[in-house]
């Protein structure tokens, strides 16, 4: 693979006074350099004879050549593609878009390194350059010595950076990420805190504020992809923030109701609920997928839910696997029907809802029976969509259906089952937050 060629870009500000800009050219030895003058003070970069002059007061007391050519450019310097005039100096998006718009330019190059010193020339041109340098990702700059008033440096010019970790840090973690989190939207979010987490001097609150947003959204994004061990590993560090408790131990439980159900999940990490807590995870899911205007992934997960809480149902109460149901299981009445089939004896949804009714006395089975007209009108939206047997995109007045039939069931059939092993309702099932409160006591 060919080695890129890194190369220094630096953008100036012109103003009035010429040796600031030199000091920093000298001092920071780029390749190139763009000047970002007023049609004032272009002169001074593209003059010929003596343009740039050196005041006292309101003396002149002497001429000197363009800066190109006292900070000896030579060759490095092209007035044809190196000068940036602003014609309206005092509006500021006018300046942030010429400055914004060379920079991008400059940033096309994958090897070009932008730096911007914002010293010279008017506030509004500073501002603007020092937006666009925060935007492309710029190294900012000012050219500063001993003052004797607020005019202008006088002496002793020096160019230092400046420390841009807090500015990024504020911008990330109130204007940046907290959109993507209200979006449930974490590894987007998590593309913004990785590249900041790598930057140089970060304060210790910040580097702190910063890594505890990282490993939340790492343990919301794991969560969201239901690998719950994954999730539990980077939520519990975080368990000192009251406001994350009720969340982690929600979590505990549904990785402990998992274990009850999926035979490869070690859900011993868990703590002990009424059962169902991975039936309400999936609900919850589903809202989120829903808030992101992804109602076939949705319906999706409302389907499965629904399916999920038969087979939980039927494995804790009566110890029947819907995927290899043992006759012996079965009361009396009902063993004939099913020892007669050959082979591995699998029951899929209905089926498993019109076990429950035959059960005698289940509380599932019978909301089941007062409401299977209405699942089964519900059910027919996700039956003609492509996810499953037709081609029919699913829309939000769809979702809302399966909601108002569908999920009502499903959540109904959970407070049942769960007021019947005597739960408490205050342990209720809390959605992911949609901002991140760690600046709180």
């Amino acid at each position: 693979m060919a080695l890129v060629s890194m190369k220094t870009v630096l953008f100036v500000t012109v103003g009035g006074s010429p040796p600031p800009i030199i000091t920093a050219i000298k001092k920071l030895n780029p390749e190139r350099v763009i000047f970002v003058c007023s049609s004032t003070t272009v002169s001074q970069v593209t003059g010929s004879g003596t343009p740039c002059e050196i005041h006292k007061g309101s003396d002149v007391i002497e001429r000197l050549p363009n800066i190109p050519t006292q900070a000896n450019l030579g060759e490095r310097f092209d007035p044809e593609q190196d000068v940036v005039v602003l014609e309206s100096l005092d509006d500021l998006s006018e300046c942030y878009r010429v400055i914004a718009a060379k920079m991008a330019e400059i940033r096309q190059d994958p090897g070009n390194i932008v730096q911007a010193d914002y010293t010279g020339g008017t506030k509004t041109m500073s501002l603007a350059l020092g937006l666009a340098g925060l935007d492309y990702e710029a190294k900012l700059f000012l050219t500063t010595g001993e003052r004797t008033d607020t005019v202008r440096v006088n002496r002793g010019e020096m160019t230092m950076q400046v420390s841009l970790t807090p500015v990024m840090v504020e911008r990330l973690l109130k204007q940046k990420v907290p959109p993507l989190v209200a979006q449930y939207n974490y590894p987007a979010a998590l593309v913004e805190l990785e590249n900041l987490v790598v930057a140089q001097g970060m304060m210790p609150d910040d580097s702190r504020r910063v890594r505890n947003h990282r490993s939340l959204c790492l343990a919301l994004d794991a969560w969201d992809r239901f690998d719950h061990l994954e999730a539990w590993a980077y939520l519990q560090p975080l368990m000192k923030q009251k406001w994350i408790q009720p969340l982690g131990l929600f979590l505990k439980r549904v990785m402990s109701s998992r274990g009850l159900i999926d035979p490869e999940f070690d859900g011993s990490q868990g703590s002990p609920g009424h059962g169902y807590e991975i039936v309400e995870d999936l609900l919850l899911n589903a809202e989120r997928r829903a808030s992101q205007q992804r109602f076939d992934d949705a319906v999706g997960r409302i389907y499965r839910a629904l399916e999920l809480l038969a087979q939980v149902r039927l494995k804790q109460k009566y110890e029947i696997e819907t995927g290899n149901v043992d006759p012996q299981r079965l009361p009396e009445a009902l063993r004939t029907h099913y020892q007669n089939r050959q082979g591995k004896i699998e029951i899929a949804l209905r089926k498993s809802y019109e076990l429950l009714s035959q059960l005698g006395g289940d509380p599932l089975g019978k909301l089941f029976q007062e409401r299977q007209s209405l699942i089964a009108d519900a059910l027919q939206v996700r039956n003609h969509s492509l996810f499953a047997h037709g081609f029919q995109p699913i829309t939000q007045s769809d979702y809302q259906k399966m909601q108002g039939s569908l999920v009502a069931f499903i959540r109904e059939g959970v407070q049942l089952l769960a007021a019947e092993l005597n739960f408490k309702k205050s342990s209720s099932s809390p959605q992911f937050p949609q901002d991140f409160l760690f600046e709180q006591p």
